[in-house]
């Protein structure tokens, strides 16, 4: 047994043992993160372990997501410890468990289970794979470690974790494990089909509003290296769109010919960080992780964020001189 395997047998034996888990991931969810949330929370129920769900934050979850059942995901401050252990999922970092961040310390035991190759390693007990695909592939296995049974709306939610953080199953992490998943998600029962329509069709107006403002501010220097776009608050306002609905923009900009690298950059509510800025690779060969954590953030090679009180001008000086490099 190497140390990934006991790391993932122990986490099992904790959950096991629980008198309770709360279940959460990183703020601001994406698909990853919210459906190995779920997926892990109605496993556990269906295996008799009291379970909770709880993200940090007031910005709505997605819109898009509110199917796999996202009610049941709490929201404000951290809860009581009560005993409960704390299962942080898809989270590199302390800090990205929201404003509550310094509490997650007085929790008696915390398991910290994420497939970011920077992760911080803050939990009582660590099990990080960086070769995982997505954190819905690394529930999956811990679930078959705890012997827990797999609800339909569980495999359907882990199924979207592995589509969303895969890009479709096209992204460079996309491997033969994530594809045998996902493979035997289907066995279980999900309908690709379904999630398919669920996830990328019936966008609302409000969301391809905001791209095509998104899309009306883009800007490529950098020789062409880098491209960008900014998205303010009044963007958001005159679109009608919450903040999840950025979600996806960033693609675009990603696919445009000659780019090494995109940036989105958003400006969000009052009170928080001056911009919140998502990077993506669009070379092999270039890690925007590393770029990320110049300005304490932090994420994948190919898929990394953080956020900044510089100024716009400062920002994107910043990142035109990083892309160059790239």
């Amino acid at each position: 047994m190497n140390d990934l395997d006991a790391a993932y047998a122990a986490a099992a034996a904790l959950l096991r043992d629980a008198s309770g888990v709360l279940v959460t991931a990183h703020e601001n969810p994406d698909g990853d993160a919210i459906g190995s949330l779920l997926g892990a929370l109605l496993a556990l129920r269906a295996a008799g372990v009291r379970a909770d769900g709880w993200i940090a934050g007031e910005v709505p979850l997605p819109a898009d997501l509110a199917w796999l059942g996202t009610a049941e995901i709490a929201r404000g401050p951290l809860p009581d410890a009560d005993g409960r252990v704390l299962l942080a999922l898809d989270c590199g970092a302390v800090r990205r468990l929201g404003a509550d961040w310094e509490r997650v310390a007085d929790w008696p035991v915390v398991v910290n289970v994420d497939h970011h190759h920077d992760n911080t390693r803050f939990g009582t007990l660590d099990v990080v794979d960086a070769g995982a695909a997505c954190a819905a592939q690394m529930v999956g296995r811990l679930l078959e470690e705890l012997g827990a049974p797999l609800p339909p709306a569980a495999a359907v939610a882990l199924y979207v974790g592995a589509v969303t953080d895969t890009g479709r199953f096209s992204y460079a992490n996309t491997s033969p494990a994530v594809l045998r998943f996902a493979a035997d998600l289907v066995a279980a029962g999900v309908e690709p089909a379904h999630v398919y329509r669920r996830l990328y069709e019936g966008v609302p107006v409000a969301k391809t509003r905001l791209l095509a403002r998104a899309l009306a501010a883009l800007d490529v220097v950098a020789d062409g290296r880098l491209a960008l776009a900014v998205l303010t608050r009044r963007d958001f306002a005159d679109a009608g769109a919450a903040e999840p609905f950025a979600d996806g923009v960033i693609d675009h900009l990603r696919a445009l010919e000659g780019v090494r690298m995109a940036a989105l950059i958003r400006e969000p509510r009052e009170g928080a960080a001056r911009y919140k800025v998502s990077l993506r690779a669009a070379a092999d060969d270039v890690d925007v992780s590393r770029i990320a954590r110049l300005m304490d953030g932090g994420g994948h090679v190919q898929a990394a964020g953080f956020s900044t009180d510089l100024e716009l001008p400062a920002l994107v000086a910043f990142l035109a001189e990083e892309a160059a490099r790239a």
